[in-house]
């Protein structure tokens, strides 16, 4: 039934191959790098290439991680996209905006306000409603929820085009925007695929809850969606507490991914 699962690069990327048990016949599984503007790099380049043409994806299933903007949701926790909102903040620069503009295809949506070191959103500054949004393939989606016969929850994801690392700023999101959930590449991906005849759905485990702060690992992404490993050991370092919450959630997260993709990735779902 899925013919291509797109994961980030790293660990999840490891913990879905772990999943994947031998089997006759494999989904493609691609490797993504992390962030909005990359990922649609990435697509628009993977849709030029010989295999993309000659072997265009029918059905997409986008795995990873999550973090909760709900006290609903804990790390381990499976969710199921029912749709993705994106969400854009203030400040951002005309080259950077014209740059996004370009890449993923879409009108400007309104801007978010809130304070510079983006610690905390003023919820009376925004519109919320006016935010762009893509929903999943709801055929995907249903056959994916009998699959996983009530082990996941079906959510409204939100992609932010930075890492969203204040708890207090993932409260407020997660209450004015409707939200459950945040990540930095499900829109992107939704929206490219918006006008093929491709069907996605996504499909991710929560990784960290939204009452702890995690550290602000920022500028230990590169602008083609790598990570420094050196920077995002210092930053890690300099802030042990945020750190140890990253490292615990995400070691949970990854577990619970991986026994997902084995669940799904079964006959009864090829």
């Amino acid at each position: 039934m899925i013919d291509t699962i797109l994961v980030v690069q790293g660990p999840e990327l490891k913990s879905v191959k772990r999943g994947l048990t031998p089997q006759l016949s494999q989904p493609k599984l691609l490797s993504l790098p992390i962030g909005a503007a990359s990922v649609t790099r990435y697509l628009n380049n993977w849709q030029k290439r010989q295999d993309f043409s000659s072997h265009q994806p029918s059905t997409i299933l986008v795995m990873g991680l999550c973090g909760s903007l709900s006290s609903q949701y804990q790390p381990g926790d499976v969710v199921i996209y029912n749709e993705c909102v994106e969400y854009i903040e203030e400040g951002r620069s005309k080259k950077e905006e014209a740059r996004r503009k370009k890449w993923m295809g879409t009108q400007t949506p309104i801007n978010c306000k809130h304070y510079i070191d983006g610690s905390v959103l003023n919820p009376k500054s925004k519109d919320y409603s006016q935010l762009l949004r893509q929903n999943c393939d709801s055929v995907l989606t249903a056959k994916l929820q009998t699959h996983l016969k009530g082990k996941a929850s079906l959510v409204t994801g939100l992609t932010s085009d930075r890492f969203i690392y204040k708890a207090a700023e993932k409260q407020i999101l997660g209450k004015n925007t409707g939200a459950e959930v945040v990540d930095m590449e499900g829109f992107a991906i939704l929206n490219f695929f918006a006008h093929l005849p491709v069907s996605v759905a996504i499909v991710r485990v929560v990784s960290d809850d939204c009452y702890h702060d995690l550290p602000n690992i920022t500028s230990a992404l590169t602008s083609s969606g790598n990570l420094q490993p050196l920077v995002l050991a210092i930053a890690m370092f300099r802030q042990p507490l945020p750190a140890f919450q990253l490292i615990r959630g995400s070691i949970q997260g990854l577990k619970v991914l991986q026994e997902v993709t084995t669940c799904l990735f079964t006959r009864h779902l090829q």
